[in-house]
C-alpha cells in the first residue's frame, strides 16, 4: 500500500510517500498504530484526532479495512478561504 503524507507531516516523517508491504496492517487502526511506532511526533495529532485519512481519494473517518493495493493520504485540517 502507498502511503501520501502531507504539508507538515511530511517535515516530520521526512517522507511525501512511502510503500509498505506489509500483512500485517489489516485495517486503518492498524495503520495509525504503525505510523505511531514508526514516527512517535505523530502520537500526540493521532491521540488529538487532528489528523485526516483518505483512502483511494475518499475521506474517511472510521476504521475500514485495507488492501494491498490502496493509497492511503495522511493530511492536517484542512481550512478553506
Amino acid at each position: 500500500m502507498k502511503i501520501i503524507y502531507f504539508a507538515w507531516i511530511k517535515d516530520i516523517t521526512n517522507f511525501h510517500q512511502e510503500l509498505l508491504d506489509s500483512n500485517e496492517i489489516k485495517n486503518l487502526d492498524e495503520l495509525k498504530k504503525y505510523i505511531i511506532s514508526k514516527y512517535p511526533d505523530l502520537k500526540k495529532h493521532l491521540d488529538q484526532e487532528i489528523l485526516r485519512f483518505a483512502v483511494n481519494q475518499e475521506y474517511i473517518i472510521e476504521n475500514i479495512d485495507l488492501k494491498k493495493n490502496d493509497e492511503i493520504a495522511v493530511f492536517p485540517p484542512v481550512s478553506g478561504g
